[in-house]
């Protein structure tokens, strides 16, 4: 499976919550929650190492800039810099981070943020309020970098004395704090005076568990830091992320002990894994978001909504489920509502309503009704020209190779021509994210409920100008006003009723124009290694979302060597 970006989705909360947990905050509450509690007979000694791979990114680049389009190293940066708060994808718990208490005043449009005392940056340096003002100003000084358009929300943000921040927004919104908070923030000292989408930033200095001790573009590794504000932790000395090439090569480490945790598919995990070492290897799974197959809508005759509505019906998802993930992700439904969400946020008659359908029959029916002629087997658009799109497929990601090769021949089978470019992680990326491409497969923003799905793939906001990297993941450059409408109207509204009912609405534009096509609810396999290190996640002790990508430094802490 892909590997996500931690700026453009960060976690999961209900967003009618948010406000809630302020004011408990606001009691002291939040700070208590902030410790997760392992439970253990005494403490565990400082030493020893872990090696992790979320995901296979090929060789590393020398850039550790978390606001920089060339960064490549989402997993590893936020052991180094922190956010405010931290945000656990798999069950929506939240922990005062950097933050230790927050809370709201004038009818939520005022918002005081009290930060943790006596926290370093990693050469000793005090962390203040100062370092936090400073890295929201740079996301307004450079908006190609604020990636959940923050900016758009906020009017100022200030310091109020050297452990406090104010900031005030414009009008209430119901979704700001999550993406705020999840913001890692950046010194002062390291950053003034630079432009933050050209800098490398290869000497990083954060306030973080681990610091960057080495790098070379085959392994970059980390050592603990002395002036950690949670000592202690973190008890492991080291972290080891190799550049894993494939999604193989991955499995291939964890089954010889090489690699220790990953976020990785593999269509044999439980033989080629698990049953190398039952008592020690393991396999967790998190849900969120969508597979889904990414269009080009600026792209002729990808800009005809019923082009890509045909498209969708010329797809077996039961087969994309079965082939390309083993059965791990199930065939989604066309609004935008995971499974998981459903009960909460969605309601049967609605997912029926949009369930996604298997009918190649009448996709060329529908493309022939809109001037479309088969001539030869080949699907000719009204310009007299043969159909044909070019897929891009990142060659490490082997479930995303599969289900590429599959959409060929489902396309095929209508007549249209797929040419497949095989591409590096890092290219595949950046194409996606500047507009070059026509179609590929890769994975959708999630968060609390589906708006953060729908409202992150359409709004106009998350994209940018054609050539530059967007500054979310509407890498179609979709646009539509009645998105626009109803996004500022789910900002304004803590009303859960109110909500469902927008949802159902973006759900319905979504469904209709597919400028994305979801292919399947994702579903992401986790495994780890207990055979050296414990302090796992358990059934028992479910402190954090053990995934090694979208929540690794609550668990990184804790970890510690048997």
């Amino acid at each position: 499976m892909g590997f996500t970006n931690r700026f453009k989705q960060v976690g999961m909360i209900s967003a009618a919550g948010m406000f809630a947990l302020a004011a408990l905050a606001g009691c002291g509450q939040a700070d208590a929650a902030s410790h997760a509690i392992v439970k253990r007979d005494a403490a565990p000694k400082i030493g020893g190492s872990i090696t992790i791979n979320a995901s296979p990114h090929g060789p590393w680049a020398d850039v550790f800039n978390p606001y920089s389009p060339g960064e490549n190293q989402d997993d590893i940066v936020p052991d180094i810099y922190e956010p405010l708060v931290q945000w656990n994808g798999a069950n929506g718990d939240s922990k005062a981070w950097l933050a230790q208490s927050w809370n709201w005043s004038d009818n939520n449009t005022v918002l005081t943020v009290h930060l943790r005392k006596g926290v370093k940056w990693s050469n000793g340096k005090p962390f203040t309020s100062a370092d936090v003002v400073f890295t929201y100003d740079m996301l307004k000084k450079y908006p190609a970098i604020d990636g959940n358009a923050l900016w758009s929300y906020m009017k100022s943000i200030s310091p109020e004395g050297p452990d406090t921040v104010k900031v005030v927004l414009n009008k209430p919104n119901s979704t700001f704090f999550y993406y705020f908070s999840g913001t890692l923030i950046v010194p002062e000292f390291q950053f003034k005076g630079v432009n933050p989408v050209t800098f490398t930033d290869s000497h990083p200095i954060g306030t973080g568990p681990y610091k960057l001790q080495s790098f070379n573009p085959q392994q970059i590794a980390l050592v603990r830091n002395a002036h950690y504000w949670q000592a202690p932790m973190p008890y492991l000395e080291n972290v080891y992320y190799p550049a894993e090439t494939s999604n193989e090569s991955t499995i291939l480490g964890l089954a010889t002990g090489s690699i220790d945790w990953a976020t990785i598919f593999s269509p044999s995990l439980q033989t080629s894994f698990v049953n190398k070492d039952p008592q020690n290897y393991h396999i967790s799974t998190e849900s969120g978001g969508f597979d889904a197959l990414y269009l080009n809508v600026h792209h002729y005759p990808l800009t005809m909504p019923v082009v890509r509505q045909a498209l969708s019906l010329a797809l077996n998802r039961q087969a994309l489920s079965r082939i390309g993930e083993s059965g791990y992700s199930a065939p989604s439904a066309l609004n935008g509502v995971n499974n998981s969400m459903v009960a909460n946020w969605s309601t049967p008659a609605l997912q029926a309503k949009y369930a996604s359908k298997f009918n190649p029959a009448l996709a060329k029916k529908m493309l022939q009704k809109a001037g479309f002629k088969m001539k030869n087997g080949t699907m000719m658009t009204p310009k007299g020209q043969p159909f044909t799109l070019t897929m891009d497929v990142p060659a490490p990601f082997s479930d995303f190779v599969t289900m590429s090769s599959q959409i060929k021949q489902m396309f095929g089978a209508i007549g249209i021509q797929v040419n497949e470019e095989s591409t590096s992680a890092n290219e595949y990326l950046t194409r996606l994210e500047t507009g070059d491409f026509q179609t590929g497969i890769s994975w959708t923003p999630s968060g609390p409920n589906p708006f953060y799905t729908q409202n992150g793939l359409m709004n106009s906001a998350y994209a940018g100008p054609m050539g530059q990297s967007a500054s979310g993941l509407n890498y179609m450059r979709f646009s539509d006003p009645q998105v626009q409408t109803l996004a500022s109207q789910f900002y304004a509204t803590e009303n859960t009723a109110t909500q469902k009912q927008i949802i159902a609405k973006l759900g319905g534009i979504l469904a209709t124009q597919l400028p994305v096509i979801p292919l399947l609810n994702r579903s992401t396999p986790i495994e780890y290694s207990s055979k050296t290190i414990a302090g796992w996640p358990t059934a028992a002790n479910p402190y954090w979302n053990i995934s090694a990508d979208t929540g690794p430094i609550v668990v990184l802490t804790h970890l510690y060597q048997k």
